[in-house]
């Protein structure tokens, strides 16, 4: 009798301990299940926000969207949370249950601008992985309502218009005033080109244009997200009247204006003279150590600027010559991978020497040469397409230092053929082109040439003909 009673308890004992361990399962069940969520906008009564969330306790997130009743608009929102969050369980699949428990997705989303014409959201994400520091990212959308179209800069903007210029030398500008943001010159410098990539980011207000730029774009990512302000009367030549500040892009509430908004284009920083002489010194087939540190050397001294363009290969071996150029004010560009000749290859070797050339340099440096000097200057209209819109730059002297190896001779040429305004080709893998080049800046500058990068080249041409 006693032994069966003993047999009870532990059944009883079995039985309490399944229970509990029913009641844990179901309870992470119904935690770990993500959920939905509806309530009003805080700031806009007819707008319905909804919430997915789910127990962070196992790696969960918290994701808040807007949802106008506007399909076209609505769908894009919710793909795009929906993407963030697949991102996110794709990446924790890799985790132990331990490591999720420090996980967390948090997406939340601010209407800054919402009017008859347009609409616009800018959703904050914060991510944490595992242990490691939480990551802060951007991302807006614009549309134009009665078109139910999402706009990018290029749609608001006329077809003819230098927009992208003028937000290039207006962020540059402003950026620059931070002395934590100017003291990462060369990605300010990349971040802020003018390229369709640097600028999707951007809200459009009743009459302002804000732009945004993502962490680590402009400046380490400590830094956070960068905004610039721009006032529409800026771009009054350039806006399109739609989008322009009218009765249909008020809007619906009381809008706060952004604070230092841009009211006109800065004056432009020319250390330059346009109506001195000028003449561009390009360097091939770099870097080399002992022979490019000559020529930058020389260049320093005399206060003068040149443009290196550059092997990927070469780069590979050499990565300190690229920041110490581009320390020194002088132009990196692209000269392929290992120097073929383009025109004998096919699509694809094509865009892989120009691709990985671009890669490496951007990868050692933050800079992403703006120009492109196919080898042996072998080029053609098909092939451009292939050089990511880099400007193709050729040369007006060649001294053909590669093939004299003679210092005095390559001055000679060099010196007998310089002129306003032309670009000069030489190498700096040689001992006698690096000692050449010496002699030769030495010289320009003795007689009134300022030696310049090709973009800043390019800059002085233009401001000749508007004179």
């Amino acid at each position: 009798m006693e032994r069966k009673r003993k047999l009870n308890y532990k059944r009883v004992f079995i039985a309490l301990i399944g229970c509990c361990m029913l009641i844990g399962i179901a309870s992470y069940l119904i935690n770990s299940k993500a959920q939905a969520v509806k309530s009003m906008d805080n700031k806009y009564s007819d707008v319905e926000m909804k919430m997915l969330l789910k127990d962070s306790t196992y790696g969960g997130y918290s994701v808040s969207y807007p949802f106008f009743e506007m399909s076209i608009i609505d769908e894009t929102l919710k793909n795009y949370v929906t993407e963030r969050i697949s991102q996110y369980e794709k990446e924790l699949s890799t985790k132990n249950s331990s490591q999720k428990e420090t996980s967390e997705l948090s997406i939340t989303y601010d209407i800054v601008h919402y009017s008859k014409q347009t609409v616009t959201i800018v959703f904050e994400e914060y991510k944490q992985i595992d242990k490691q520091d939480g990551y802060i990212d951007l991302q807006t959308f614009n549309f134009d309502i009665p078109l139910q179209k999402s706009l990018s800069l290029e749609d608001i903007f006329k077809e003819k218009s230098d927009y992208l210029s003028i937000l290039s030398t207006i962020s540059y500008a402003q950026l620059k005033k931070n002395q934590d943001i100017a003291a990462s010159m060369h990605t300010l410098k990349d971040g802020t080109k003018p390229i369709k990539e640097n600028f999707r980011h951007f809200s459009i207000l009743e009459d302002t244009i804000v732009l945004y730029f993502r962490p680590n774009q402009v400046a380490p990512g400590h830094l956070g997200v960068q905004t610039i302000a721009i006032k529409k009367n800026v771009f009054k030549n350039d806006l399109l009247d739609t989008y322009q500040n009218n009765k249909a892009n008020k809007n619906k509430i009381k809008e706060i204006q952004p604070p230092n908004a841009v009211a006109e284009l800065p004056k432009k920083e020319m250390n330059i003279d346009p109506n001195k002489k000028v003449i561009a010194l390009t360097f091939d087939d770099g870097p080399n150590t002992s022979t490019t540190t000559t020529i930058l050397k020389a260049l320093r001294k005399y206060d003068s600027h040149a443009t290196f363009f550059v092997l990927g290969s070469r780069v590979k071996y050499y990565p300190d010559m690229i920041t110490e150029m581009l320390e020194s004010g002088n132009e990196v560009g692209n000269h392929s991978w290992d120097h073929p000749q383009l025109t004998r290859l096919n699509k694809k070797q094509v865009r892989s020497q120009i691709e990985e050339t671009q890669s490496i340099i951007k990868k050692v440096s933050g800079y992403e040469p703006l120009h492109m000097r196919p080898p042996y200057g072998a080029t053609n209209k098909k092939m451009t397409k292939y050089f990511k819109k880099m400007d193709v730059i050729l040369w007006d002297i060649d001294p053909e230092d590669w093939k004299v190896r003679n210092k005095d001779k390559i001055v000679k040429r060099v010196m007998a053929q310089a002129e306003d305004g032309k670009v000069v080709l030489m190498h700096d893998i040689y001992q006698s082109s690096a000692e050449a080049a010496v002699e030769i800046i030495k010289r320009l500058n003795k007689q009134g040439y300022q030696l310049v990068t090709i973009s800043e080249l390019q800059e002085i041409e233009k401001l000749r003909k508007v004179e």
